[in-house]
């Protein structure tokens, strides 16, 4: 019988109960762990579907973006301010003032009066820009500023006048470089100039063809612009384009001034436009390349030899207007030469009937060398045309004659009598006493030589 308490109660055991505990609590724990897992399988299947359901979403809302090219344009511009952030170091952010040049900002000449040339006005200048980084971007980017000058109201004189600026952010400082300029306004005044021509985009000719002009309406025309402009005029040509031409054609061509170095100049031509007549020609021939010096060495020096880098060209044109030329001309100014030198990118001299060159540019390298001078003596003088076989005798020593010769050292170094020939020519004459001049030559004909003795020489002439 199991044991009871004072109240009639059976007493448990207590090993009993420890056990009953122990069972008790594995199934709260196993519970536990259940539920547990119950719930976190739970989560992960809600963490799922959420992250599907987003993934749909964000898919249905860049579909809604690639269709619309407004949202295209603003993903693209905040892409870009991205970028610019990242590779500009964060600068305008993180810097509130900074500075910034714009080069080549183009000057605006406002308000000159027709009558007046102005002059002295850069076509560019530098602008500094020191403020917010933010504001100097922005100017950057919209590009609607103006560096102008304001001549309102000014007459003919010279004048300092400050630029302008207009359209820049007022957060910012502006600074032109130059900030002032000297300006000179001068009258216009108008002159006639002869018009002639230029071909242009020659390059885009077939290398076979030549263009010459059979006609132009107009052989002058007025220039209006200062005094000192037109003094620079050199040529005014009609500008004509032969681009691709294969046959005879005509063209308005555009008229234009040009100085001495071939810059345009900026004056007022009327008419501005000429119409022309060219006819389109394949005919060529080739001709030798013939150098002019121009100019004179210093004393004590000569022109040894020269070298072209092209002895022939090929020229273009009509062939009657080509059957009298023979050789084509390059000049060589060689005024205070004292060493051999190279001439690069020398023109070619075109004259009337030569269209075009197949090559109109040449470098001639001329060879100068120091002269010295050598007298020689004891040359006999040979008689010429002595066709009578009649006996020659001279009076005097005059059968002798002494000439000096200039030219380069070792040259000179290196002649002697036999290289010089002293000659007198009786051709015509009859027996008796008669003067003759005396003539002087030599195998080297960049030698200069000059006779010392008597130019003129008595003989006798007497049959055999």
């Amino acid at each position: 019988m199991s044991p009871r308490d004072k109240n009639n109660k059976p007493l448990k055991d207590s090993t009993t109960d420890f056990f009953l505990k122990v069972v008790e609590k594995e199934k709260e724990k196993n519970t536990k762990e259940i539920v547990n897992k119950d719930n976190i399988n739970e989560k992960k299947v809600k963490a799922f579907d959420t992250g599907a359901r987003f993934y749909n979403y964000m898919n249905q809302i860049l579909d809604k973006i690639l269709s619309s090219k407004v949202s295209i344009m603003i993903l693209s511009f905040m892409m870009a301010a991205v970028l610019f952030y990242s590779v500009s170091g964060r600068d305008i952010m993180t810097s509130p003032t900074s500075g910034a040049t714009l080069e080549d900002v183009p000057v605006h000449v406002e308000n000159l009066d027709e009558s007046l040339e102005a002059s002295g006005i850069p076509e560019s200048v530098s602008v500094v820009l020191v403020g917010p980084s933010l504001d100097i971007y922005r100017t950057n980017f919209s590009n609607d500023y103006q560096v102008y000058l304001d001549l309102q109201d000014l007459h003919a004189g010279e004048y300092v006048l400050n630029l302008q600026t207009r359209n820049f952010p007022e957060s910012l400082e502006v600074v032109s470089i130059p900030s002032s300029i000297k300006v000179t306004l001068a009258k216009k005044v108008s002159q006639t100039f002869d018009l002639g021509y230029r071909f242009i985009n020659e390059d885009q000719l077939d290398s076979k063809y030549s263009v010459s002009v059979e006609s132009m309406d107009l052989d002058s025309v007025e220039l209006r612009a200062s005094e000192a402009t037109l003094s620079r005029v050199e040529t005014v040509e009609a500008c004509i384009d032969v681009a691709n031409q294969t046959e005879d054609f005509e063209q308005n061509a555009q008229i234009k001034a040009y100085d001495s170095d071939g810059n345009e100049l900026n004056v007022e031509i009327s008419p501005e436009n000429v119409h022309v007549n060219c006819q389109v020609s394949s005919y060529s021939k080739t001709v030798p390349v013939h150098v002019n010096f121009i100019g004179d060495l210093p004393t004590g020096y000569q022109v040894s030899n020269y070298i072209l880098s092209q002895s022939e060209v090929a020229i273009f044109g009509l062939e009657e207007d080509l059957a009298d030329i023979t050789q084509v001309d390059v000049d060589v100014d060689i005024s205070d030469l004292k060493s051999s030198t190279t001439f690069n990118d020398v023109s070619l001299k075109k004259v009337n009937g030569i269209n075009k060159f197949s090559q109109d540019k040449v470098n001639v390298t001329v060879e100068v060398e120091k002269v010295i001078t050598k007298k020689i003596d004891n040359i006999p003088i040979k008689v010429l045309n002595n066709s009578h076989n009649y006996k020659i005798s001279f009076a005097g020593l005059g059968q002798y004659a002494s000439v000096s010769v200039a030219g380069a050292e070792d040259k000179i170094n290196a002649l002697n009598v036999d290289n010089i020939q002293a000659t007198i020519d009786i051709d015509g004459l009859d027996v008796g006493t008669h003067q003759v001049n005396v003539k002087i030559a030599g195998d080297d004909e960049t030698l200069t030589m000059k006779l010392l003795s008597s130019s003129k020489v008595t003989i006798n002439i007497e049959r055999n």
